[in-house]
């Protein structure tokens, strides 16, 4: 598991797929003992933290540690994996953009299909 800390410096509060509305201009809320979970923001979409557990993702060898998160927003995706328990700190800004970071870990972004057609 992993703890999420979203901070938000937006116009408008943000939804979370737990019920948790996250105070808009200078909000924030803790997210402990994380698995899968997305952030609704009005006006730019959805971001999708989805807990991997210990399964990696075909492709890509690096990062190593054994526990993982993919972290989905438009066309733009972060692979997120850590030791122990993992920390990831966002923040959505006055502009309703959106940057991620991590103390614990390894994060690097990668590019997965949004669709596939066979």
């Amino acid at each position: 598991m992993y703890t999420l800390v979203v901070q938000n410096d937006f116009k408008w509060s943000i939804g979370a797929s737990n019920g948790v509305t996250i105070p808009n201009q200078g909000g924030s809320h803790t997210f402990n003992n994380q698995g899968s979970l997305y952030l609704t923001v009005p006006g730019i979409g959805e971001i999708c933290f989805i807990d991997l557990g210990d399964k990696k993702l075909e492709g890509y060898p690096i990062p190593k540690e054994t526990w993982g998160v993919l972290v989905r927003i438009h066309t733009t995706e972060a692979y997120y994996r850590y030791e122990g328990g993992g920390q990831l700190h966002a923040l959505i800004d006055q502009y309703g953009s959106f940057s991620l970071n991590t103390t614990n870990g390894t994060m690097i972004p990668i590019s997965l299909p949004e669709l596939t057609i066979f």
